[in-house]
């Protein structure tokens, strides 16, 4: 430990896959030792490693496959290969070329949570607070971070990955211009309420309206088909599916743009936005795509007149309203440096952070000392990520907190930042 029990370099705040995504990303490219020798302290009151992923009875959004490439290319021995072997990840290997049960990805999780926990705990300079965060303080020289046992950690930066909650508000939201869901906020719940085991509240019948075209809009589709009398799918573009390639798209009949929807970087189409697995099948045959099997779903694009016209009726006529519009992150309180309230910028996609991670507040202004990302907010897609020109919601994924924008995070980590936000390398 530091000379100051309480002083490091890094707060984590979560200890969910997005948390933990920079340090396995500092462990598969052989900075781990220069990410740990800042010192981290990882701030979690529950399991390390899964998250809420743990209580999804949904399948991933993934192949099985990429959840197990954190592992790729670590010499034998060191902490992390060590769960190759394991059963959790033998189960999971069964399961590489197909889109797993989230509740089988999250054993693979609770074990690779164990494996970086242990490296925190063995290190000098590092530590595991299994409390829960109750507010960040802004400071001259960095953050304090608080904890429901009263311990105060003092940090040059945070890391903010504590999840995210239903964005304010949802049950009264505008789908687009001239139709809300205000008029039928009390038949409104969100998607969590589905997805989500701990929720008590999971069945609906007659007719269902789901407001969405995401992941986790077809996903609440799947779960209510075998019970609801008819399924209406209200989106505002149109639904975008995923494919290896774009002849591939093209050979099933997909329309897209072969620019804007395909990544440079690998040839993929809507790489970020599309859909994937059971929700992409459920989407594909509402689309009526060649050979796909009938589906009791309706499709309204709310973007005609006479398609708005078509919702509202919906809307009206619906016995249950779902919500699929996302989240924002569940960010503890935060205060300036005068203790005056931290208010967190929001947007159409959740929390906003800029293309570093910095969180911005109401006023514009990103704070190189606040990282957040993660369910609710995910950095936007940029050069160094890759994605499709026309993805302009979050980039999230578990491979992702690994990969891709784990290694934006920990370049911005290992740099020294200001609090006026220049970055030195």
């Amino acid at each position: 430990m530091p000379s100051d029990d309480n002083a490091f370099g890094f707060v984590f705040c979560g200890g969910g896959p997005a948390a933990l995504g920079p340090i396995v990303t500092a462990s598969r490219s052989g900075r781990l030792d220069a990410l740990l020798d800042r010192g981290i302290a990882l701030v979690e009151p529950g399991p390390i490693g899964p998250g809420g992923l743990a209580h999804y009875r949904i399948s991933a959004n993934s192949l099985g496959g990429p959840f197990m490439e954190c592992l790729d290319g670590l010499e034998a021995g060191t902490p992390l290969a060590a769960l190759r072997d394991l059963p959790v990840t033998r189960r999971l290997r069964a399961l590489a070329d197909e889109h797993p049960p989230l509740s089988v990805v999250a054993p693979f999780l609770a074990r690779l949570g164990e494996v970086v926990a242990g490296l925190l705990e063995a290190h000098p300079r590092c530590a595991v607070v299994r409390q829960k965060v109750t507010g960040i303080d802004l400071c001259e020289d960095g953050v304090r971070v608080s904890t429901d046992d009263g311990r105060e950690l003092t940090a040059q930066r945070t890391v903010i990955a504590t999840g995210g909650r239903p964005q304010a508000d949802f049950a009264k939201a505008e789908i687009v211009p001239g139709l809300s869901l205000a008029p039928h906020q009390d038949r409104v719940r969100h998607s969590e309420s589905f997805v989500d085991t701990r929720k008590d509240d999971t069945e609906a019948s007659g007719k269902v309206v789901v407001v969405g075209g995401s992941h986790s809009a077809w996903s609440v589709v799947h779960l209510l088909l075998p019970a609801a009398d008819e399924i209406t799918v209200i989106h505002r573009t149109g639904l975008r599916l995923f494919y290896d390639s774009a002849d591939r798209a093209e050979a099933d009949g997909y329309v897209f743009d072969p620019v804007l929807d395909v990544c440079p970087m690998n040839g993929r189409v809507n790489r970020y936005g599309g859909l994937r697995g059971r929700a992409h099948e459920l989407a594909r045959a509402a689309l009526r795509l060649p050979g796909s099997d009938p589906l009791p779903v309706r499709l309204v694009q709310v973007d005609t007149p006479a398609a708005r016209d078509a919702a509202a009726q919906a809307l009206a006529e619906a016995d249950t309203i779902v919500m699929a519009n996302g989240f924002e992150a569940d960010l503890p309180p935060i205060h300036y440096a005068d203790g005056m309230p931290f208010t967190a910028a929001t947007g159409p996609t959740g929390t906003v952070v800029n293309d570093r991670g910095h969180l911005v507040d109401a006023r514009g202004t990103a704070y190189p000392q606040l990282v957040a990302y993660g369910l609710g907010a995910g950095l936007a897609p940029s050069q160094e990520v890759g994605g499709e020109p026309s993805y302009t919601r979050r980039a999230d994924g578990v491979w992702l907190y690994q990969h891709d924008i784990g290694e934006v995070i920990l370049d911005d980590l290992l740099s020294q930042v200001t609090t006026e936000g220049e970055t030195k390398r």
